[in-house]
């Protein structure tokens, strides 16, 4: 009861923010573009997001990790500006730029003062047309992302994550680490990052999410400047077949006292129709923190793990269902026989109707809290368009899942959450497994 008192209470808070995000609106600035815009003037603050095709999918065979590399060095000095004084370019006006790739996009994140926004976005602008990659910049980067490499070979959880996809993918190019691997990134010269950067930061298939104190006539100029001298040639598409799961137990020997596990099922991609449904579900099933059934059965009940939890992975090519538990050593084949045992119930059964009604209640409601800053807003924004979703599925998305049922639910139980095509990687050693 007072966890639903505390929620109405933030929802109150945020309500207006939430409403503008509601009400976002498309508008262009060259042709073809693609920006998401919601107008909020509560705050002197403008937060962008614009995603590019330029994620590890598109990383040369021999060159893994050059995605994630020229990503890194975005911010690593532009034009006439090194590393340290665009640095200290973007401190000067509090502006916050950052960077991520995942397997299909590079995400860049800006956000600035109303009053900062020409020198913010003439900043970015900069660093997309006009990337130095000086040498020193280059190797120093290049040795930070060579140490955390490093770092994660130690850690169970980062080696059975990066070893599932391996063994799930196959030979696509979705199989290779996003922050590439050490041959790869040794690899890879000044002239692989200039190159990538003039292929792949480009406007064709540029998704921009916006929101904050400005208004469209304003965005529309800062945008064209910002984005219009990129080129507009689309990237080549990356190879469309792939494999999609390995059944059965794939174990990477680590001597660690507490193995880690991902499992996963193929899934469905985000436009789907059933996508909404096994949403749902999959917040029943190990989605939901303590309230899902794998909580439930695998650590409350038996105290095997202290944290199991499932979710829909949507790429852009592939989707998957797919978990991640932790356990010892002595009860990993105990644990893993538990996750399907529940898995192949809910598949069978679906859930029950308090259960439908407590996770619609749940996502319904935490729903406008990824609204409650314009930062949030655009992030979110930008999570739907690269969704490839229309921009009314941002208002309607609650009444969608109100409106789904239970037979919605249990068909797609039923259809997408059988264990017997699960896909299993463990990074440790198993000691309760029979032989």
């Amino acid at each position: 009861m007072r966890a639903r008192v505390v929620l109405a209470c933030m929802l109150a808070l945020i309500a207006p923010l939430s409403a503008q995000a509601f009400g976002a609106k498309q508008i262009s600035f060259a042709k073809g573009s693609d920006v998401w815009f919601a107008e909020d003037h509560t705050l002197p603050m403008i937060a962008l997001v614009a995603a590019f095709p330029a994620g590890s999918v598109y990383d040369p065979q021999d060159r893994d990790g050059l995605a994630s590399f020229a990503a890194s060095m975005l911010d690593e000095g532009a034009g006439k500006l090194d590393s340290k004084a665009f640095h200290t370019a973007l401190a000067d006006k509090a502006i916050q730029l950052s960077v991520d790739t995942d397997r299909d996009w590079m995400v860049v994140s800006l956000v600035t003062l109303s009053t900062n926004a020409k020198e913010a976005m003439r900043l970015l602008g900069t660093a997309l047309a006009h990337p130095r990659f000086d040498a020193d910049a280059v190797a120093r980067v290049r040795a930070q992302m060579l140490q955390n490499i490093n770092q994660q070979d130690e850690d169970p959880a980062q080696v059975a994550a990066r070893n599932f996809h391996l063994v799930y993918f196959g030979a696509h190019p979705y199989a290779h680490p996003t922050d590439g691997d050490g041959p790869g990134l040794t690899a890879i010269k000044q002239a692989d990052l200039k190159n990538f950067a003039a292929t792949h930061w480009v406007r064709s298939g540029l998704k921009i999410a916006v929101a904050g104190d400005i208004d469209t006539a304003a965005l529309a100029s800062l945008l064209k400047s910002t984005f219009g001298p990129l080129r507009a040639a689309m990237p080549p598409s990356p190879p469309q077949n792939m494999r999609r799961g390995a059944p059965g137990l794939h174990v990477f020997a680590m001597d660690v006292p507490q193995p880690n596990a991902v499992f996963a099922l193929p899934g469905m991609l985000r436009n789907d129709k059933d996508f909404l449904p096994a949403y749902v579900a999959n917040y029943i099933l190990g989605g939901g923190g303590f309230s899902s059934r794998l909580t439930a059965d695998v650590r409350e009940k038996r105290g095997l793990t202290y944290d199991i939890s499932t979710d829909l992975a949507t790429l852009k090519h592939a989707g998957l269902i797919e978990g991640t538990v932790a356990t010892r050593s002595n009860a990993v084949t105990q644990t893993l026989a538990q996750v399907k045992d529940t898995m192949a119930k809910f598949s069978a059964d679906g859930p029950t109707p308090q259960e439908l009604a407590d996770a619609k209640t749940y996502l319904t409601g935490a729903y406008p809290l990824s609204f409650s800053s314009n930062a949030g807003t655009a992030s979110q924004l930008s999570v739907f368009q690269r969704s490839g979703l229309p921009i009314g599925y941002v208002a309607k998305r609650n009444a969608m899942i109100d409106a789904i049922t239970l037979d919605d639910v249990k068909r797609v139980a039923k259809k997408w959450f059988d264990p017997k095509r699960l896909t299993v990687v463990v990074a440790g050693t198993i000691k309760d497994q029979k032989h």
